[in-house]
């Protein structure tokens, strides 16, 4: 018996399947084709079993997952892994973009004011990467040695805009360290997420998806000032990798290129009802590459 269930299965999907299996036991009865009573109560007692076991298939797959519905998996090429010997990178999980209402100081004047912050849930874990196809022929430099200890540093960086089709920054903001926000999201998230700050440590091991014990760091990024007109926008969580590469902008200027994440969402509300269930995902998490600098765009006039 398949007992998968569908993505984001939620509990009305769940009665609706239920539902569907108990009307399919009794359709012989429907018919015309009578069940002998020992035959209903053994229908009533397999749609009942059937009951309990998706319910139950439901919450291990809710625990597993825990709300965290993008996943950019860790992958990296062959010639990836050879010309980055110590390359690292990390399987990142998030859930949709979030909003708490909190009492925050002014910048200016230090006084409480109420404020709506947005926030972005997330987990990592530092997963192996296998040179499935070595080139013996490709480079490799053994005389440098490598860089250490290596840091895990996130960043997050949250961009607003107006069109999706290009994608001309409204705002750039940073994400910030915001104690009060974290105390009442925490609460929310019934997880123990750190911020930008208290996540920096020492790069973990890497852990395969099948060990036993799968030790995510939890986090959570936060943003004030957000525009309350924003329909669309898209965040950029960099630092999950130390992926890079150098580009030429002509003959003599080389430019950085880092291996970021980016995330894009949709907000189809309005500033005077704010509410999260707004917040959508459009599309899938992926990989890029990105240059250093971003910067803030001209204020428009």
């Amino acid at each position: 018996m398949n007992l998968s269930l569908p993505p984001n299965c939620t509990h009305t999907t769940l009665s609706s399947m239920i539902a569907k299996k108990l009307h399919s036991l009794t359709s012989a009865s429907a018919q015309g084709t009578i069940l002998p009573s020992s035959g209903r109560k053994l229908s009533a007692i397999g749609a009942f079993s059937l009951a309990i076991v998706l319910m139950t298939t439901a919450s291990s797959q809710a625990q597993i997952t825990r709300g965290f519905d993008r996943t950019a998996p860790a992958y990296a090429g062959a010639s990836d892994l050879v010309r980055q010997p110590d390359l690292w990178m990390m399987e990142v999980q998030f859930k949709n973009m979030r909003m708490v209402f909190v009492d925050l100081p002014d910048p200016q004047t230090g006084e409480l004011k109420r404020e709506q912050v947005w926030y972005l849930a997330w987990r990592a874990i530092v997963r192996p990467l296998e040179n499935t196809s070595p080139d013996e022929t490709a480079p490799e430099n053994v005389i440098d040695t490598l860089p250490g200890p290596r840091q895990f540093i996130p960043k997050f960086t949250l961009i607003t805009y107006d069109d999706p089709n290009t994608e001309i920054p409204d705002q750039i903001l940073q994400d910030e360290i915001l104690p009060a926000a974290m105390t009442q999201l925490r609460r929310v998230e019934r997880t123990p997420c750190l911020n930008s700050v208290q996540v920096i440590q020492d790069v973990p091991e890497p852990i395969s998806p099948d060990e036993e014990e799968q030790p995510w760091i939890y986090g959570a990024a936060t943003w004030r000032g957000v525009n309350p007109d924003t329909d669309f926008f898209k965040v950029i969580l960099s630092g999950f990798t130390n992926a890079y590469e150098v580009r030429k902008l002509d003959d003599e200027t080389p430019q950085v290129w880092r291996k970021v994440i980016v995330q894009k969402f949709a907000r189809p509300g309005d500033r005077f009802d704010p509410s999260q269930r707004e917040f959508q995902f459009v599309g899938d998490a992926s990989w890029i590459m990105q240059p250093d600098a971003l910067k803030q765009p001209a204020a428009k006039e």
